[in-house]
C-alpha cells in the first residue's frame, strides 16, 4: 500500500510539472539565480526565430509523428492478422515493436515542444497521444477486455488506458496475466483463457489504441497547419490582432516548453529512478520507476529529449535561426557555445551508455547519476544566462528552483 501510495505521488508531481513546464504563464527572469535583471536593447529578429522553429522544428515532428503512427497502426493490423490465421506472428509482432520504438522516439522528441493545442484543456491532447507518468496497467487490462463490447468507444475513455503507454504494455509485456491487484478490479475470467486467445484480444484492443493514436495525431497536426493553426499565430506574434503582445512573448512560449529537460527529462527520468529523489524504493535505484520499462526504451527517450532540446536551440540545423543566434545578437555569445557544447557532451555521454537504462539502474546506477549531472550543467545554464539574457521569464514551475 505504501510502495503504491509513493508512485501515486510521484506520478501526480510529474503530471503538474509536465503541464506547468510548457505553460505560457511564466515568472520573474533569473535574477534569483544571483544575477541582476537588465533591459536588453533587443534588435534581434524574433520572427525569423519563431518562423524557423514552427516550419523547421515543430510542424515537421509532429507530422513525422503523424506517419509513424500511420505506420504503427499498420504493423499492429498485420500482426492481428497473423495471429488470427494461426501462422507464425513472432515476425509481425517484432515488426509492430520496432513500429512502437519509432513512434515513441519521435513523440519523445514532440514531448519538448509542448506548446499551444497540447497544453488546452489541462494537456488533454498530450495525454490522449503519451499519458506518462499517469499510467494504469490494470486499466489498460480492463479495457482490453471491455473492448470487447460492441458498444465500447475508446475516445470516451481515460488516458491512461490509451495512447502509446496502453501500446508499449499490450505490444511487450510477455505475461499475459492481468496485472490487476486491488480488489474487484480483475478482468473476469482473463487469467482462465487460452493463450492465444489472450494474445489476439489484446491485439485487437493494440489495433483500437492504434486507431486512435493516429486520428489523435492528425488533429494535432491540423491544429498547427492551415492558416488559422498555431503555426501561423506564432510567426505572427505581436502583430495586429494578434494572441501575443509581442514576438518575444511568443518565443517565450517556446522557451517555457523547453524546461521539460529541467523538470520531467532530468528530475522525473533520471533523479528520480535513481534515488536522487524519493522514488518507489525510497532513495536507492528503482527500476520500477523509470519510464518505459516494457519496451527496455527509457534511454532512448532521454536522449529522443536532449536532441529535441538541440534542435530548439539551433531552430533547426546550426545554420538556422535559432536561440543560439539570439544569444550572439544579445552578446552573451559565451552561453551560446556553452550550451552548444554542454548538449553535445550530454547527448554523446548518453549514447555511449552500452547497457540498458533498467541495467544500469540496477549495476550501474554511478553512470546513470554521471547523465543526471551532464543534463544538469545544460539547464542550469537554462534557468540563468539563457533566460537573463534574453530577457526571458522562467516558467512558475521554474522559479526558484536553484537544483
Amino acid at each position: 500500500m505504501t510502495k503504491r501510495i509513493v508512485k501515486t505521488a510521484i506520478a501526480l508531481a510529474v503530471a503538474s510539472i509536465i503541464v506547468g513546464c510548457g505553460e505560457s504563464t511564466s515568472t520573474e527572469t533569473g535574477a534569483q539565480f544571483g544575477q541582476q535583471d537588465r533591459v536588453v536593447d533587443n534588435t534581434f529578429n524574433e520572427t525569423a526565430l519563431l518562423t524557423s522553429l514552427v516550419d523547421k522544428v515543430i510542424v515537421p515532428t509532429y507530422l513525422e509523428f503523424a506517419q509513424n503512427a500511420l505506420a504503427l497502426q499498420n504493423a499492429i493490423d498485420n500482426y492481428c492478422g497473423a495471429l488470427s490465421s494461426q501462422t507464425d506472428a513472432s515476425g509481425d509482432l517484432a515488426n509492430a515493436q520496432a513500429s512502437w520504438q519509432t513512434a515513441m522516439t519521435t513523440w519523445q522528441l514532440a514531448e519538448m515542444m509542448q506548446i499551444g493545442p497540447l497544453l488546452e484543456n489541462g494537456s488533454n491532447l498530450r495525454n490522449k497521444i503519451y499519458s506518462w507518468p499517469n499510467v494504469s496497467s490494470c486499466a489498460v487490462d480492463q479495457d482490453v477486455v471491455n473492448a470487447e463490447a460492441q458498444d465500447y468507444d475508446i475516445r470516451l475513455r481515460t488516458s491512461s488506458r490509451k495512447g502509446l503507454d496502453a501500446l508499449e504494455y499490450t505490444l511487450f509485456n510477455t505475461n499475459l496475466n492481468h496485472s490487476c491487484t486491488a480488489f474487484g478490479t480483475a478482468p473476469d475470467g482473463w487469467n482462465n483463457r487460452p493463450d492465444d486467445a489472450r494474445m489476439i484480444a489484446r491485439c485487437h484492443y493494440s489495433l483500437i489504441a492504434a486507431n486512435d493514436l493516429v486520428e489523435n495525431a492528425n488533429v494535432l497536426v491540423d491544429a498547427w497547419q492551415g492558416s488559422e493553426g498555431y503555426g501561423e499565430i506564432l510567426k505572427n506574434a505581436g502583430q495586429q490582432l494578434s494572441d501575443f503582445t509581442s514576438a518575444l512573448e511568443a518565443v517565450n512560449d517556446v522557451s517555457d516548453s523547453m524546461f521539460y529537460l529541467t523538470e520531467v527529462t532530468k528530475d522525473a527520468k533520471l533523479a528520480t529512478p535513481v534515488g536522487l529523489f524519493a522514488n518507489d524504493c525510497g532513495l536507492s535505484p528503482c527500476v520500477e520507476n523509470a519510464e518505459s520499462v516494457y519496451s527496455d526504451h527509457s534511454l532512448q527517450n532521454i536522449i529522443a529529449n536532449l536532441k529535441a532540446f538541440q534542435t530548439l536551440f539551433f531552430g533547426g540545423s546550426e545554420a538556422d535561426v535559432g536561440f543560439d543566434d539570439f544569444l550572439v545578437e544579445e552578446g552573451d555569445a559565451e552561453t551560446a557555445e556553452k550550451m552548444k557544447q554542454d548538449l553535445a557532451a550530454a547527448i554523446s555521454f548518453a549514447e555511449s551508455l552500452n547497457s540498458s537504462y533498467e541495467t544500469l539502474l540496477s549495476e550501474q546506477a554511478d553512470q546513470v547519476e554521471a547523465l543526471h549531472e551532464n543534463v544538469k550543467t545544460v539547464t542550469d545554464t537554462l534557468k540563468t544566462d539563457f533566460i537573463q539574457s534574453l530577457a526571458l521569464e522562467l516558467p512558475a514551475t521554474s522559479a526558484g528552483d536553484n537544483d
